[in-house]
């Protein structure tokens, strides 16, 4: 499938136990492994939802979301930091509530063409739509491996101040452990309000 159609027709879909999910695919085994055998349990039990990303029937990637919070210390406008901590007379200890994209990946057929990227935004988008119209929460936050940290930077996630040396160390660790977690956030004041074509 071309990639420019499957960016016109793509639809997320909650994943359910007819979804055939045997010829999915990515990159990462053990985000491959996450959806065909932990998500659906997980759902069930009500600690994330997963959204597929489907065109013409066929599962290109997938979403996993679910709740958390983030301390209001690690954001790194100061500006912002400073005026939620006077509009709620708070201190920086305090937790910020979040979304946290729990998994993100695509199929391998599809990987490192923009896909990803136009989905996250849309997935960002839908985000920005629930916080104004259904639940309240400040940042959305993931916990990126680092042979993934280059995709969340370009789509205009931060890292925390505590990470700035090591990350300089960042391609040896990409050959090192490249699953190594780091964790990054997007303020929701930062997502542009269009979807990227």
């Amino acid at each position: 499938m071309n990639i420019e159609y499957i960016k016109e027709n793509y639809i997320f879909e909650t994943l359910n136990q007819h979804h055939d999910l045997n010829d999915f695919e990515c990159e990462s085994q053990d985000l491959t492994d996450f959806l065909k055998n932990d998500a659906l349990n997980q759902q069930n039990m009500n600690l994330n939802l997963t959204q597929l990303v489907i065109c013409d029937e066929i599962i290109v990637g997938y979403v996993s979301i679910l709740t958390d919070s983030m301390k209001l210390k690690i954001l790194e406008d100061e500006e912002t930091k400073k005026e939620i901590c006077n509009e709620l007379n708070i201190s920086e200890n305090n937790e910020l509530p979040a979304i946290k994209i729990g998994r993100f990946a695509i199929d391998k057929k599809y990987a490192k063409k923009g896909l990803g990227s136009h989905i996250l935004a849309n997935v960002l988008l839908s985000m920005l739509k629930l916080s104004k119209t259904k639940i309240g929460f400040r940042v959305i936050i993931v916990e990126a491996y680092a042979i993934a940290l280059d995709f969340y930077i370009k789509n205009n996630f931060y890292t925390r101040e505590s990470d700035k040396e090591i990350l300089k160390k960042i391609d040896m660790i990409k050959k090192q452990d490249p699953t190594r977690c780091f964790n990054i956030y997007l303020d929701l004041k930062d997502i542009k309000e269009e979807p990227k074509n």
